[in-house]
């Protein structure tokens, strides 16, 4: 049976998706409304945009219900999530469920609000007083409803669950921190140690080490890390365009695969706080053989940015792809 799980650009009416999901035998119909609110943390929001990588978000969606709907096989579900331009009061997200009594409907819609919110793929920037920017990996912040109980709030955010399963999808992992610079030593390399700090909160095992903004250099301890079989190396510093700026260099033409994407959304977080200063960053991801590679600015502010946005929350998911385990 077709299953209303799309991505729109257009308005969404809550009345098709629960018509998606009535049957004769529901006997009861929960749906989950999120909308755009006017505030976040106390400050003014005036519009949202989301925006998602659209074929990847939507197979996500069909996944979520696919795999919900075999773990309740008496429920039926639905979704549709808004991307583009959004004002206050507009509908970002509808989620239906159906079962044959209440206490099932309810559970199931909950369950599938919950897993779109930690998985899919969909980015929102806010517009307030200070100027548009994005909110990285949370969940939409809008009030919903749930059937008999208008006013619920649905408070969970992407941070929470990336955060949980990277604790546990990257506990043990071999994670060599790179940081190339001509000054810096283990004592006063404040990126390394941010690095570091994030990477074992996340339950990793880090190997720190310090070469010179050297190519030869750069791309002789990073064949080492790979040939060590880390599971993933993270570089710092070295990725501008000064004239000793060589780490792209080095890390590209050591690469298998290049993740284009990495460098495109470590941009994207980076110009929200910095500007057009954000454009002279050659951040860079990519793998050799099955060991993820990933090379950030120098700064303490850069590093914790791409480590907390999508680095993290990156390499359970990459290394599953690695695999053959993931798609």
């Amino acid at each position: 049976m077709t299953r209303l799980v799309e991505l729109r650009e257009t308005p969404i009416d809550s009345l098709e998706v629960e018509r998606a999901v009535a049957h004769a035998a529901a006997g009861a119909i929960v749906h989950f409304v999120g909308r755009v609110r006017d505030n976040n943390d106390g400050k003014a929001v005036a519009k949202l945009e989301y925006e998602a990588y659209s074929s990847m978000a939507a197979r996500e969606m069909r996944q979520i219900v696919t795999e919900l709907e075999q773990r309740l096989p008496a429920t039926r579900m639905a979704v549709l999530h808004r991307i583009g331009t959004l004002a206050v009061g507009d509908v970002a997200i509808v989620c239906a469920a159906s079962a044959a009594h209440r206490s099932e409907a309810f559970t199931a819609c909950r369950m599938l609000i919950d897993e779109v919110k930690a998985r899919v793929p969909i980015w929102k920037r806010e517009h307030g007083p200070d100027g548009p920017y994005w909110v990285g990996w949370q969940d939409a912040r809008c009030n919903g409803t749930h059937g008999e109980h208008p006013h619920h709030q649905h408070n969970h955010t992407h941070a929470d669950h990336h955060a949980r399963a990277n604790a546990a999808a990257i506990a043990g992992w071999r994670i060599a921190c790179v940081t190339v610079s001509d000054t810096r030593n283990l004592a006063n390399d404040q990126s390394g140690a941010v690095a570091q700090a994030l990477l074992e909160a996340a339950g990793a095992q880090v190997e720190r080490r310090l070469v010179r903004d050297e190519r030869d250099a750069i791309a002789a301890e990073v064949t080492a890390a790979a040939s060590q079989a880390v599971d993933a190396v993270v570089l710092t510093g070295g990725t501008g365009i000064g004239p000793r700026d060589v780490t792209l260099e080095a890390v590209a033409a050591l690469l298998n695969r290049q993740i284009d994407g990495f460098g495109e959304a470590f941009r994207r977080l980076s110009f929200d706080e910095i500007g057009t200063r954000a454009l002279l960053s050659r951040a860079i991801g990519g793998t050799i053989g099955k060991t993820l590679v990933f090379a950030v600015p120098g700064s303490p502010k850069a590093v914790r940015l791409a480590l907390e946005q999508l680095v993290l929350p990156l390499l359970p998911h990459a290394r599953s792809m690695l695999e053959g385990k993931g798609h």
